[in-house]
């Protein structure tokens, strides 16, 4: 499990953007059928089952948990001595409206796994305690999952916003 603290906040106030839980690049919108990608993610205000958890559009309060929840699919399996293996990371950053990063996290999350069968589809959530004292504002969330096997990698960029 990850727990990502924004500390950074503190001491930046930021400029108003756009409608927060937008994407920043309309093409991510587009549902993708084939290849690495995101094949299911969203928002929510509290940590429940993956598949039913509670909607949220990127709005979150001061000292409040928010968590996010993606899946990823289309990633290389490598086989060998009879098993396939998956080697994918996820990063995380946060920058101002304006782009100034103000925090990453590379390797969050590992997954260095092998098994029987080839893995299609992996999910995983990330939850973030919003300092108190977070100033209140509009961020950009960026989530870039790389595939350490094929090379590539996939980014998610959204605005949310601290209320």
């Amino acid at each position: 499990m990850v727990l990502v603290l924004f500390a950074l906040l503190v001491s930046l106030a930021l400029t108003p953007a756009a409608a927060a839980g937008l994407p920043l690049d309309p093409a991510q919108d587009q549902a993708q059928e084939t290849g690495f990608r995101f094949s299911d993610m969203g928002w929510s205000r509290e940590e429940d089952n993956f598949y039913e958890y509670v909607p949220n559009e990127g709005v979150f309060e001061r000292g409040k948990r928010a968590y996010g929840f993606m899946e990823v699919s289309g990633f290389e399996n490598s086989y060998a001595d009879g098993k396939y293996h998956i080697d994918l990371t996820v990063d995380v950053y946060l920058r101002t409206s304006f782009g100034l990063r103000l925090w990453v996290e590379r390797d969050v999350i590992e997954f260095d796994d092998t098994d029987s069968e080839p893995i299609e589809t992996v999910w995983f959530y990330l939850w973030v305690d919003i300092p108190w004292y977070a100033p209140r504002g509009t961020y950009i969330a960026e989530v870039v999952v790389r595939d350490r096997i094929s090379g590539q990698q996939i980014s998610h960029k959204e605005r949310i916003r601290v209320k």
